[in-house]
């Protein structure tokens, strides 16, 4: 009996067009998922993929700034958000489908504002199930499902392959976009070292050797008065409110991730290194999706061969 695929797609805001490249990377392979499991942006994109979207959700995605990416939904103040991002979700109701009928096994993961614990959505309208995962808490407003808030999967799980496991998976391929996080580097000075010369020039007849010695000196001086001008500057600039989210919401989801690993670990963990991408970065399609298409591609082989074991 052939081996089940399940495809993991885990969260990212506009690091996401890295899953549109793995989803291409699967087509030059020549391999198709049994089973697709996404979080957040990874549910958006792996429900667009099977409801016959994605070119026109690329589309869309495309014509976002990154200031304008805000600007495409409403700002409304409720339901513990600031965006209403229902409208932009409506705008592919033509395209959606329920999760049953779905050529492939599909599910998403939101989590529960009632009860804290994670919810697979297996069932019901592949766009809503989008929704509710995708709620980033405070910027989106939270989602109703039946008695249920549901708010962004990666609060509680970002990289969901226990649910792909649950969906009948023998082999999982787990997509995971903050496995090397956007931390911020500039606070982690690296070890002291003796700052390295230019070697010592042969000294012309007309400066002898006193003046090569000057020279050395001077040059050496010079060095070490820019080390110690880079050192003060790292002491003196402090963390900015916005990049210390972003840092922080990646060292989150990055733990959350390693842990949930620990228990329901993938067969092959790709981690694009996306460590230099916004939030909001969606005017860098290209970019990501080569990186994405490249990381699965890398590991087109083990793939092939895990299957055929």
């Amino acid at each position: 009996m052939p081996k089940k695929l399940g495809l993991v797609l885990g969260s990212g805001a506009a690091r996401g067009w890295a899953h549109v490249g793995v989803l291409r990377g699967f087509e030059e392979i020549g391999i198709k998922p049994d089973i697709i499991a996404g979080c957040s942006v990874g549910a958006l994109v792996g429900g667009a993929y099977l409801i016959g979207a994605l070119e026109e959700l690329e589309a869309w995605g495309r014509e976002l700034s990154p200031l304008s990416a805000i600007g495409a939904f409403n700002f409304w103040v409720s339901r513990g958000g600031l965006i209403d991002s229902a409208p932009a979700f409506e705008a592919f109701a033509s395209f959606d489908r329920k999760i049953e009928d779905l050529p492939v096994m599909f599910g998403a993961v939101a989590a529960d504002l009632g009860t804290g614990e994670e919810v697979w959505i297996t069932q019901g309208s592949v766009i809503a199930a989008a929704r509710a995962s995708s709620a980033i808490p405070v910027l989106f407003h939270a989602v109703q499902r039946g008695p249920r808030w549901l708010v962004d999967g990666a609060v509680a799980n970002p990289a969901p392959v226990s649910l792909a496991r649950y969906l009948g998976a023998d082999i999982v391929v787990s997509v995971d976009l903050n496995a090397i996080p956007r931390v911020l580097s500039r606070f982690n000075p690296p070890a002291p070292s003796v700052p390295a010369l230019d070697p010592v020039s042969v000294p012309s007849p007309e400066e002898g050797f006193s003046g090569a010695v000057s020279k050395f000196i001077a040059d050496t001086r010079s060095r070490i008065d820019r080390q110690m001008a880079i050192a003060k500057a790292r002491t003196q600039s402090k963390p900015q409110l916005f990049e210390t989210a972003y840092a922080a919401i990646d060292i989150f989801q990055m733990h959350l991730t390693r842990l949930r690993a620990e228990t329901a670990p993938p067969d092959i963990h790709l981690t694009p290194d996306m460590r230099d991408a916004l939030p909001n970065s969606f005017d860098r399609a290209d970019e990501f999706i080569e990186t994405g298409r490249r990381a699965l591609l890398d590991k087109g082989a083990e793939i092939e061969a895990l299957l055929k074991e």
